[in-house]
């Protein structure tokens, strides 16, 4: 083995142990970001694609959701509390609460109260049900995609 041969070895090895030593708080650091891009896209929907500028995915899952809760709350479907009674009265609530800030702005716009005994009403409780699912969805794919998950 010559001399130049073994320079090279023991310089790959140093540097590669040094790039070992260096990926767990790397790899620390992409996860903690992810989940902030992951929270984020909940709180707000569409906003961790915007984060990663996924600008087409970001402005749909933003205006999907938006218009799924309007039209929810228009219909007077019923927006769920936490103080529901039953299991069905809390999945609800964690349904609609997957839709992130828009839940609190459908609070406010539910000053009538729901109607369900009607059709319409009905419906509306399930487009609110849909949006906060679909977020979650959307707020789980951003999460996937900062973590570097095939998009």
């Amino acid at each position: 083995m010559s001399e130049d041969t073994a320079t090279d070895t023991a310089t790959d090895t140093t540097t590669a142990t040094v790039a070992d030593a260096t990926t767990p708080q790397h790899d620390q650091r992409n996860e903690v970001l992810a989940l902030a891009i992951g929270v984020a896209g909940w709180l707000v929907p569409g906003l961790g694609h915007a984060l990663q500028k996924m600008w087409g995915r970001a402005l749909g899952c933003f205006l999907t959701v938006g218009a799924l809760v309007f039209l929810g709350v228009g219909m007077r479907g019923n927006v769920f509390s936490s103080e529901g009674g039953d299991a069905f009265g809390m999945l609800g609530y964690v349904a609609d609460l997957g839709t992130g800030s828009f839940y609190f702005a459908a609070r406010a716009l539910e000053t009538q109260g729901s109607d369900v005994a009607h059709a319409e009403g009905d419906y509306g409780t399930r487009f609110l049900a849909a949006a906060g699912v679909l977020n979650l969805l959307a707020a789980l794919h951003a999460y996937e995609a900062a973590r570097g998950r095939k998009a």
